[in-house]
């Protein structure tokens, strides 16, 4: 008999023998730990619990980045880091994050930084304090300085109590860095003529999502539109103050859900392409059918990174070019 089937077999007499009362009391245990910690990942519990790939010792796979060559005013990278929003911007000058997906992606995108030859962060963007958005920058923090945070200013009411979000204004105040919070009409310049300008939150909102931090880059007469997790809502409040929409690619918002990228929001930015950060195969259903149908209706091309992994849009001002980290299966 092989070692395989030994231990197999041993393994079945062990809990053969084991008293029924003490393998409901391991299953529930194990039940027990498993919620524990998806509800830590996804920043719900007050406390930390370790994450999986703490306890596997294992790092999130990610490949080599695209780095900026001396024709190129900017590129936008889109880091895949699962069902969450990572957005590196670099100049010749500035180098921008904005935002790190959940907790368990921050080494992920340590190690993106890294090989797109990053060493500071000139300006991080934490676009609004949910855990798939806000999760790893504290990691991030930890390994690269960075000389301003931008974040969305939160009425008393909806500031978080979650683990995660205590865990990032403590690297923000260990690492020293200055916060700032979003205005509209608040630009930044990356040099080289590309520029980063603020347009939402322009309100007080009931759903975090909808303090996303906005903003457009503008570099040359190309234009790269950022949404976070805003929806309907905020769509309709950009139009509605007569903010600059018009962009070439459009970071669709909340990963493509429905609850985002309405048509009169669509119109008026009219991207020729649209960029989504989901999860393969994850469980909201992103990107949702009928925003896939409405970019198909505008003839708009689509990249997501559950197919494409990260996405790389480099412009020299005039014309933008795309790099996947693989073809679409």
């Amino acid at each position: 008999m092989s070692n395989r089937k030994s231990g197999i077999r041993i393994i079945q007499q062990l809990v053969d023998r084991m008293p029924t009362w003490l393998f409901l009391t391991v299953a529930v245990l194990v039940m027990a730990l498993f919620t524990l910690m998806t509800m830590s990942e996804m920043g719900w519990l007050p406390f930390d619990m370790p994450s999986w790939s703490d306890i596997l010792g294992v790092e999130e796979p990610y490949s080599p980045a695209v780095q900026l060559d001396g024709e190129q005013t900017a590129a936008v990278h889109m880091i895949d880091v699962g069902q969450g929003d990572s957005i590196l911007i670099q100049t010749g000058d500035k180098t921008v994050l904005i935002d790190a997906g959940e907790r368990d992606q921050g080494q992920t995108v340590c190690d993106y930084l890294k090989s797109a030859g990053v060493e500071r962060l000139d300006l991080v963007i934490a676009t609004h304090p949910h855990a798939d958005h806000i999760g790893g920058l504290a990691q991030v923090l930890e390994q690269f300085s960075a000389s301003e945070i931008l974040m969305p200013r939160l009425t008393d009411d909806m500031v978080p109590t979650t683990a995660v979000f205590r865990r990032l204004m403590e690297a923000i105040e260990k690492q020293s860095i200055s916060a700032t919070a979003a205005q509209p009409g608040l630009v930044y310049d990356l040099g080289g003529e590309v520029f980063l300008t603020v347009l939402s939150p322009v309100d007080d909102y009931e759903d975090l999502n909808d303090y996303s931090v906005v903003c457009r880059l503008d570099s040359g007469e190309t234009s790269f539109l950022f949404t976070g997790d805003a929806e309907k809502r905020v769509e309709q409040d950009l139009i509605r103050v007569g903010a600059d929409l018009r962009a070439d690619v459009l970071k669709a918002g909340h990963h493509g859900s429905s609850t985002s990228s309405s048509e009169a929001f669509l119109d008026a930015v009219s991207p020729k392409i649209a960029a989504i950060s989901c999860g393969e195969g994850n469980d909201y259903g992103h990107p949702h059918k009928e925003i896939m149908a409405s970019f198909s209706q505008r003839n708009v091309t689509v990249y997501r990174t559950d197919l494409e992994g990260s996405v790389v849009f480099s412009t020299d001002g005039k014309d933008i070019t795309v790099q996947t980290e693989r073809e679409a299966g």
